[in-house]
C-alpha cells in the first residue's frame, strides 16, 4: 500500500471503532451517566490506541526508510566494487591480448626478415650458377666454333 492508502485505512479503522462503540454503548440497557462515561472511556481507549499504533506505523515507517538507505548503499558500493572489478579484469585482459599480439608482430617480422635473407641467399647462388653456366657454354661455344674453323680448314686443304 502507498503511505496515503495505509493512512487512510488507520483513520477509517478508528473513525469505524468510534462509531461501532458508540452505536453498541447507546443501544446497551444502561443510564446517561453511565452510556457517557463509557462513551468517553472508549473514545480515550480509541485515541490511545490510535496514538499506539501511529507511533507505531512512524517507527516500522522509520525502520523500513532506514533499511532502505543501508541497503541502497550496501548495493550501490556492491555494483561500484564489481564494476571496478570487471573494470581490472578487462584492463589485464587487453593487457595480456597487447602482449600477445606485439609478440607475433614481432615474430612475423623476424619471419619476414629470416624469409628475405633466405632469398637474398638463394637469388645470390642462383646467379653464381647462372654465371658459371653462362661462362661454360660461352666456353663451349668457342671451343665449337675452333673446332669448326679447324674441320673448316681442313675440308678446305683436301
Amino acid at each position: 500500500m502507498s503511505k496515503m492508502d495505509t493512512k487512510d485505512f488507520i483513520i477509517g479503522a478508528v473513525v469505524g471503532s468510534i462509531v461501532g462503540a458508540s452505536t453498541a454503548m447507546l443501544f446497551a440497557p444502561k443510564s446517561g451517566k453511565e452510556l457517557r462515561t463509557d462513551i468517553n472511556s472508549k473514545a480515550n481507549e480509541a485515541r490511545d490506541k490510535t496514538v499506539e499504533v501511529t507511533t507505531a506505523a512512524k517507527e516500522k515507517g522509520t525502520e523500513y526508510s532506514q533499511l532502505a538507505k543501508e541497503k541502497g548503499t550496501e548495493y550501490s558500493q556492491l555494483a561500484k566494487d564489481k564494476s571496478d572489478e570487471w573494470s581490472k579484469l578487462a584492463k589485464d585482459q587487453w593487457g595480456k591480448v597487447s602482449e600477445r599480439t606485439g609478440k607475433i608482430t614481432n615474430k612475423a617480422t623476424e619471419m619476414g626478415e629470416d624469409l628475405a635473407s633466405d632469398v637474398k641467399d638463394l637469388m645470390d647462388t642462383e646467379k653464381a650458377e647462372g654465371e658459371e653456366l653462362a661462362e661454360q657454354v660461352v666456353k663451349e661455344i668457342e671451343e665449337t666454333k675452333e673446332k669448326l674453323r679447324d674441320d673448316v680448314e681442313e675440308l678446305k686443304n683436301k
